[in-house]
């Protein structure tokens, strides 16, 4: 095991030098316009980690670790993992008990008062841990394990929520099963199984529900607190055209995400079929995010225009005593920026407004973007047909899963309600899913 402690060995500092020392006490602040390193400096900063340090390797061998200061980070080598931490960063995460409240989780260090030119005035390192002290004496611990998982180029290696991406076919095949209503209500085991099978594919069903708008009630606040809308809390949907949307009809609805209209999408669907006298009406399930997919892979231009433009999408309702004007505004495709997952597909050509927001030589290559990614969505093999019916509840992810519908005829009664995706996440990262 090899430890540094900058400004306390002698020899350590002699073998360094002063030069090194002028890093460390005078140099950059990064917030000024100064900040740039001089040539001078970096060469011979790089002159003396050659010949002096190279790298200070330590145990356990699973982690493989190696670490390197400079003058404005510390630089952590894990397998093929490099690692680069700010010096404000690891002062404003510490988890002593001064500056971090465990029993609440919460921070308790004033991050303004941090020197944003900060060092650390030592640095060691044993098998498990790094250790910084800081110029007013204070200590901060890291395990090297914690750091690897909460760094930068970790998070770019992990997905905030695995999934399985499906075309008709792969979900067919899963043959994955629904959760019988008791079970689902009244055990843990069987309300993570429906979240598991919900997180992985987007959609998850749970069987012999009573059908009723009160018995579809409880189900959905076994997982969530029901998100109240305009449309109201519970609602009943019929073709009796009595909202301004062409839901309220017979006639066929082609796939789509709902609410792309509000500034933060409804995130889960709840459908009830209680009852239907007549034919069609087949419920349309196409995973958008398996379509977004072979979009990345076959046209990745495409897809990275669908990130970047933004779109308003708009409600306009004035009948009977309903009047609602809604605007959201976001682009099709929504992706963390340090891993390039996507999140959230807001994609509704009912509802999309007029496109007013970028130049006109950016609308032609949207459209044929959209374009692309519309035929992925419309391919009939990405199709997968459900037939709703008495008793059979269907959760939908509103920000993965595009629904529709085959037209119908007869009468046709379905109840449901949204759900507030925080409160998902919540009960399934309580049951131990990652979501």
């Amino acid at each position: 095991m090899v430890t540094c402690a900058i400004d306390v060995c002698l020899p350590f500092l002699r073998m360094w030098g002063r030069q090194l020392l002028r890093l460390f006490s005078g140099s950059r602040c990064r917030s000024k316009k100064t900040s740039k390193r001089q040539p001078s400096q970096q060469l011979s900063f790089k002159r003396i980690l050659a010949s002096s340090t190279r790298q200070h390797h330590t145990a356990p061998e699973s982690l493989n670790c190696a670490w390197q200061l400079h003058s404005d980070h510390l630089e952590l080598k894990s397998g093929d993992t490099l690692m680069r931490f700010d010096y404000v960063w690891l002062r404003d995460h510490c988890r002593s008990a001064s500056c971090y409240n465990t029993k609440t989780n919460q921070r308790s260090l004033d991050t303004a008062s941090v020197d944003l030119c900060i060092r650390p005035k030592t640095v060691r390192v044993d098998d498990t841990t790094l250790f910084l002290t800081w110029p007013d004496g204070h200590v901060t611990r890291y395990g090297l394990e914690w750091l690897l998982r909460n760094s930068y180029e970790g998070q770019k290696q992990q997905v905030m929520q695995p999934r399985i991406l499906w075309n008709a076919q792969i979900y067919q095949d899963a043959e994955v099963p629904s959760v019988d209503c008791q079970s689902f209500l009244e055990t843990n085991e069987g309300l993570k199984e429906f979240l598991q099978n919900f997180l992985l594919y987007g959609i998850a069903f749970v069987e012999n529900v009573p059908p009723t708008k009160e018995d579809t009630e409880i189900l959905a606040e076994r997982i969530s607190l029901i998100r109240e809308t305009i449309y109201g809390r519970m609602w009943y949907f019929t073709s009796d055209f009595s909202r301004g949307d062409t839901a309220y009809t017979k006639l066929a609805l082609d796939r789509h995400t709902d609410t792309t209209y509000f500034q933060e999408p409804c995130g889960i669907q709840v459908f009830h079929c209680l009852r239907h006298e007549g034919t069609g009406g087949r419920t349309l399930l196409v995973d958008g995010f398996y379509a977004a997919e072979q979009v990345l892979q076959q046209a990745p231009d495409d897809f990275q225009l669908l990130t970047r433009v933004p779109l308003k999408h708009e409600y306009i309702e004035n009948i009977g005593g309903c009047h609602n004007h809604m605007i959201g505004v976001g682009p099709v495709l929504n992706v963390y920026p340090w891993n390039n997952e996507l999140y959230l597909i807001r994609y509704n050509n009912y509802d999309r407004a007029v496109i007013n927001t970028v130049p006109y030589d950016t609308v032609h290559r949207w459209y044929a973007a959209h374009r692309t990614l519309t035929a992925e969505l419309r391919r009939p093999e990405n199709e997968l047909w459900v037939k709703l019916k008495p008793g059979k509840a269907l959760f939908v992810d509103n920000w993965r899963v595009l629904h529709g519908r085959e037209s119908f005829t007869g009468y046709r009664q379905l109840c449901g309600c949204y759900l507030t995706r925080d409160d998902v996440l919540n009960t399934a990262r309580f049951l131990g899913l990652k979501a």
